[in-house]
């Protein structure tokens, strides 16, 4: 343990009661791969702190430490939903849930979510804690609309689904990566072979071959 994490501990001793102390033990846990332990310190400040802020914070990062554990998306769902219920104005536990609808193809949920963090996300003050330079992994204004873009596919909104690639590639300053993300799924919806434009070889996996069901879809708009 590093001379940092014994600090926080000791100051966590002289004084458990404060909301602040249990955080910063907590975080200093996350940072060594120690979830279970933070996700303990992160509760105990969430019930014990008068700031909804903070109370917010501590649920996104149990959530994101039950994402760093892998297989437990029921309980990354359920710390957004509380996190949702205490500041419904803010955008990052949308953000979240909205992905990890996605990851078990929970379509139509991932869409609403998105969908409803972008109308409901009036709320931006700065975090008590920005720890990671990444506001608890939501990557900024473009993340819900790129949320919905996915989603359209994948509920058959073709259309709208392309509409809204290209409305993100138009009008949102984008991440790298996420640039790179738009730009392949307008070239693979109109038709081109975005894994070969991206320098990427093309590995037939997955529960669904996206390629043949856009080569049909653009086959019965020629027709």
């Amino acid at each position: 343990m590093s001379q940092e994490h014994n600090n926080k501990i000791e100051e966590y001793i002289l004084d458990p009661d404060e909301p602040t102390n249990s955080f910063a033990v907590g975080y200093e846990y996350e940072l060594i791969g120690q979830y279970a332990s933070a996700m303990g310190y992160y509760l105990k400040c969430a019930e014990n702190t008068e700031s909804d802020l903070l109370a917010y914070e501590c649920l996104m990062r149990k959530a994101l430490c039950f994402r760093k554990l892998g297989g437990r998306e029921a309980h990354v769902q359920i710390n957004c939903q509380h996190a949702i219920s205490l500041m419904p104005g803010r955008p990052e536990a949308y953000h979240l849930l909205s992905q990890s609808y996605e990851y078990g193809s929970h379509w139509m949920m991932s869409h609403m979510i998105a969908r409803a963090g972008q109308k409901l996300n009036a709320e931006r003050d700065p975090l008590v804690y920005d720890l990671d330079g990444m506001d608890l992994d939501y990557p900024g204004p473009f993340g819900l609309p790129f949320q919905e873009a996915v989603a359209l596919w994948w509920i058959g909104r073709f259309d709208e689904c392309i509409v809204a690639f290209k409305d993100l590639q138009k009008n949102y300053k984008l991440s790298k990566a996420y640039a790179g993300h738009v730009k392949w799924n307008i070239d693979n919806l109109e038709g081109r072979d975005a894994d070969a434009l991206a320098g990427i070889k093309k590995i037939k996996k997955g529960i669904t071959n996206k390629d043949e069901v856009i080569k049909k879809i653009l086959a019965e708009k020629k027709k």
